[in-house]
């Protein structure tokens, strides 16, 4: 299958992925039970002739085939409508959202990256030092533990017991409004440290394990004794003939986290009180908001394939074998 060929039938798996994604999350929630408008400010005070009203002008007296065939239809032509919640537009409510969350989770994944990646190598290129197997040790211990857990142990030493962090949010009231751009953003990034390591811990202990494994593969390996032989040196050694093969394990891990970028990191989002597109799904979904929840899904599930097709074009260049099975 040629390049172009490829991207195309990914392409096209992606929209099927999407549309499907979307009817799914449509049809579990008119299948929920309860009222659809409960959480609707614009109910409030009105008979119950005027709610009639406000669900036929919303459309939801009509059967299920035609509500999702004008919920697919509006999607489709980019139009993400208003919250029932507090009828704010679906489309800058989830734009803010993800600002915040790719602000969280962009930057837990390059600190993930670099502290995993650090820790993988020195554990497969030095397994025996002491330094090694603590670290090593460590980031089990980190990888096993639930992330709610980890949140709240970090937010418990450095946010209450030392007072150095916030205890959540994304910023302090009173800067927001009274600072400087500079003091907010100094403020931002204030908030943003606990939340940002807890990510950086959970993910790097994944991307280490991989990294380790994938580099005592390649440690282990017949052409890494003739390089030995040849008299290459250690530092070349590792650059080019260690790391290079156990790139494509490395980069198919970090691929399962871009998702992550987008549909937002939800249990640490909550534990911090960041306002973030996990936090926004959670409480829509909540409140049976079919506007923000379609908006929300079409930009994760966007994430999620587009991520997936990226890192299957990586991995195609990276990996010879796949180059060749492909042919």
């Amino acid at each position: 299958m040629t390049g172009g060929w490829r991207v195309g039938y990914r392409l096209g798996h992606a929209c099927a992925v999407i549309a499907t994604t979307l009817i799914l999350s449509f049809a579990l929630l008119h299948a929920a039970p309860g009222d659809a408008l409960a959480a609707d400010t614009a109910q409030g005070g009105r008979s119950p002739a005027a709610r009639a009203e406000l669900r036929r002008q919303r459309g939801l007296d009509q059967p299920f085939a035609v509500q999702l065939a004008h919920y697919l239809g509006r999607i489709g032509h980019g139009d993400l409508g208003r919250s029932y919640t507090d009828q704010r537009s679906v489309r800058v409510a989830v734009m803010e959202a993800l600002t915040r969350t790719l602000l969280l989770t962009g930057t837990g994944l390059l600190g993930a990256i670099a502290c995993g990646l650090l820790v993988g190598i020195l554990q497969g290129w030095r397994s025996d030092w002491w330094l090694s197997r603590t670290l090593g040790a460590a980031l089990t211990a980190v990888y096993a533990m639930p992330e709610f857990v980890l949140a709240l142990l970090l937010l418990s030493v450095l946010a209450y017991g030392t007072g150095w962090f916030p205890m959540g949010g994304m910023y302090d009231p009173l800067i927001s409004v009274t600072g400087t751009p500079m003091e907010r953003l100094l403020d931002t990034g204030h908030h943003l440290v606990v939340p940002a390591v807890t990510l950086a811990l959970g993910w790097g202990a994944a991307v280490s394990r991989h990294q380790r494994v994938a580099l005592l593969e390649t440690v282990g390996a017949d052409f890494m004794r003739t390089a030995v032989a040849k008299g290459v040196s250690p530092f070349r050694l590792l650059l080019r003939h260690g790391l290079r093969p156990s790139l494509p394990t490395v980069a198919a891990v970090i691929g399962l986290m871009l998702p992550v970028l987008a549909g937002g990191a939800v249990v640490v989002e909550t534990v911090f009180g960041w306002p973030g597109m996990g936090s926004l799904l959670v409480r829509a979904t909540a409140a049976r908001d079919v506007p923000m929840v379609g908006g929300a899904m079409v930009v994760i599930t966007t994430a999620v394939t587009l991520s997936s097709l990226a890192i299957d074009l990586a991995l195609h260049r990276l990996d010879p074998r796949q180059r060749e099975h492909a042919r």
